[in-house]
């Protein structure tokens, strides 16, 4: 015989969030924040390789989608998201500094000519 938990009350399933609420607003944040960033820098008129790395935020979003399987789960998906939002709203900004940083430096190297 194996003992099973009793049901949850149908009161308290209805107070409990839906899990997918979450990782579905990081989604949303993380797309305009990435499309806020990459159109408010210079590197849009850029090659489209540019705009390769934004599938390490998409991949730490899509991280926040698994359903929590025990309780430290869900924190570590939120977390995730949250610095994939975080990534995908300054990777505009990091790669364009990075970008004129090494044209600076090869052109201080070249000569300066």
């Amino acid at each position: 015989m194996t003992a099973t938990s009793p049901p949850r009350p149908p009161a308290a399933r209805l107070l409990t969030p839906p899990w997918w609420l979450a990782p579905a607003l990081l989604t949303i944040a993380a797309a305009l924040g990435g499309a806020w960033g990459y159109r408010s820098s210079p590197i849009v008129h850029g090659s489209a390789w540019l705009a390769l790395p934004y599938v390490v935020p998409a991949a730490l979003v899509a991280a926040s989608w698994w359903p929590p399987s025990h309780t430290g789960a869900k924190t570590r998906g939120m977390v995730l998201g949250g610095v994939g939002v975080f990534v995908a709203l300054v990777y505009a900004r990091l790669a364009t500094v990075v970008l004129y940083t090494l044209a600076f430096v090869l052109w201080a190297f070249q000569g300066g000519g």
